[in-house]
This record gives structure tokens, C-alpha cells and sequence, in this order.
């Protein structure tokens, strides 16, 4: 049996919290990263070189092949693998697994807003703009985790392994923004 493909760019982006879980569950996979040009281009020639080639019906990045399944869209590739490895991960019940799918929205939210400023050639000045969009929501989840110790239920789920890789990106980004939503660093 041949291993999976993780694949997007040579980035952490929104492939990281997949390939965290993929670790976390103990599946070896190829991590395969495409190579985007320098800045403030960014030429996706690599990428877009081989994206019809796959046999994908919606090629994107990121995309996961498992044999012969193939796909795109990162919250498809997280219900995909937890279907697989740990259902569990999807939330137990009706209501958990409706949080862990809102909750999946709202980082990929979090995560498009400031990947987009990032990548901007105005980045200097977008960053900080949408740093500051994503307070109010930020306070939100400062809210929601007031006696939790898991973002959904008692057991982790995969928007735990994203939400982490979003407070990660947030932290490194600009430091002094955790310390602004400082409770939610708790959760780490």
C-alpha cells in the first residue's frame, strides 16, 4: 500500500494543523511542497505546472491523495482523515461534531485574512489591518474557552491541532499580540 500525499506549498499555511494530525495519528505520508517564486510575485508555476495533471476533480492546494481517493479543501482533508484514522476527532455527538465544523470555519476564516495581507505586496501595512480585524474574534474565543480544556467536549478534535497552528501563526507574527488576547495563549 503506498502512503498518502499531503501537499501544498513549502509553507506551514493550512496544510500544518493536517500534517500535525497526520503525525499525531501515526500515518506516514509523503509531504509533498510545491515551490512558489520570490516575492511579492510568488510564482505558482510549480504548482500550477502539474494541477491538471492529478486527476483531481477540484485541484487546489491543499490536496490529499489516499489511493484512489483524491481531494482538495482543507476541512474536506481533516474530515477525510479523521474518518479514517480516529472518528472521534470529528466530534462524538450531533452537537459536537456541528461546533468542531463551525469552529473549522471560523479559523479558516482567521487564517485566510491574514495569509491573504500576508502575501500582499502592501503586507506591512495589511498585516497589522487584519491583526486588528481578528481581535473581536480572537475575544470570542477568549470567552468560549473560559472552563474548557479542549475546544470541543472533553476529547481533542481536529480544530484543537488547527486552532493551535493559527495561535502559533498569530504569535509569530507579532508577539505582542498574544499578549493582547492573552487568555487564549492559556490554551496552548
Amino acid at each position: 500500500m503506498q502512503q498518502p500525499i499531503l501537499a501544498y506549498w513549502n509553507n506551514r499555511g493550512f496544510a500544518e494543523p493536517l500534517r500535525m494530525l497526520l503525525t499525531h495519528f501515526g500515518v506516514a505520508f509523503e509531504d509533498k511542497q510545491y515551490v512558489p517564486g520570490p516575492a511579492p510575485d510568488f510564482d505558482r508555476s510549480d504548482w500550477l505546472s502539474v494541477k491538471e495533471t492529478l486527476g483531481m476533480d477540484f485541484p487546489n492546494l491543499p490536496y490529499f491523495i489516499d489511493e484512489n481517493i483524491k481531494l482538495s479543501e482543507t476541512s474536506a482533508i481533516f474530515e477525510y482523515i479523521c474518518a479514517k484514522y480516529n472518528p472521534s476527532y470529528l466530534g462524538n455527538t450531533l452537537a459536537e461534531k456541528a461546533y468542531v465544523s463551525m469552529i473549522a470555519g471560523v479559523l479558516k476564516d482567521i487564517m485566510g485574512k491574514v495569509g491573504m495581507a500576508a502575501y500582499n505586496p502592501n503586507a506591512v501595512t495589511l498585516v497589522p489591518q487584519a491583526l486588528e480585524s481578528q481581535k473581536p474574534v480572537m475575544q470570542r474565543f477568549v470567552k468560549y474557552l473560559v472552563g474548557k480544556r479542549l475546544l470541543v467536549g472533553d476529547h481533542p478534535t481536529y480544530v484543537d491541532f488547527y486552532f493551535y497552528e493559527v495561535l502559533d501563526k498569530l504569535d509569530a507574527i507579532d508577539p505582542s499580540y498574544a499578549a493582547e488576547i492573552s487568555p487564549v495563549f492559556f490554551y496552548l
